[in-house]
Formats: C-alpha cells, structure tokens, sequence
C-alpha cells in the first residue's frame, strides 16, 4: 500500500505541475480559454499538488492514517461526482474525462478497504 500511495500522489502532483508548468495545454479535448479559466486551473492545480504530497505523507506509518487516507479518498470520490453536475450542466466532455469517472469512483473505495485492511492487521498482530 506505501507503495502504491506514493505512485498515486506522485501522479496527482505531476499532473498538478503540469498544470501549472503548462496551463490549459494540458486539459485533453480542450480549447481556447480566457485568462479567468486560466487561473483557476493553476489555482486549483496548487490544491491538487497538496492532495498529492498528503498521499505520499500518508505513505509512511500507513499503518496508522487509515482515517486520512479515507478522507482524501473521500475528496476523491466527490471529485468524480462533481463530473456528473458538469455533465448536467453543459454536457459531456472528452472521452477521456467519462473514463476517469468509474477510476474516481472505484480507487477511493479500495484504498478504503486497503487501508482498513491494513490498519486492522496492524492492531490484530499488536504492532
């Protein structure tokens, strides 16, 4: 699990550079934005960057941040139901965005249970 945490909040912050390094470049299937927009995405991606290194924060002593681990998840989770109101709001957007929506869904739930797996062997070895 420390592995797979830092592989995912190693991701999460390069994706957020990216954004950062690179503006609206690197949204897929996107086009021309306003500086407005622009700015809200480095905005946002700073936010993404620190959701990013928590993972990995979390990555050491898994055993006993089963409770942050499960709230980023949760963030997560949430995440990938805000696609569905922008869905609703002005439609579908690139396929690769409707794709990332069961990921958003699915890796908060099994990190949920990893990390509940993890913590409980802990307190059942006495470790």
């Amino acid at each position: 699990m420390q592995i797979w945490l830092v592989i995912f909040g190693a991701g999460s912050t390069l994706i957020a550079l990216s954004h950062q390094f690179w503006g609206t470049a690197t949204i897929i299937g996107g086009g021309e934005v306003n500086a407005t927009i622009d700015s809200d995405l480095r905005f946002y991606s700073v936010l993404f960057a620190a959701y990013g290194l928590a993972y990995i924060w979390c990555a050491k002593d898994v055993e006993t941040k089963a409770v942050p681990i499960n709230l980023l998840g949760a963030i997560f989770f949430v995440g990938g139901l805000a696609r569905f109101l922008s869905i609703a709001a002005v439609g579908l957007p690139h396929v690769f965005y409707i794709v990332m929506i069961p990921v958003e869904l699915i890796v908060p739930a099994l990190n949920y249970y990893w990390a509940e797996a993890v913590q409980n062997e802990k307190e059942a070895t006495g470790s």
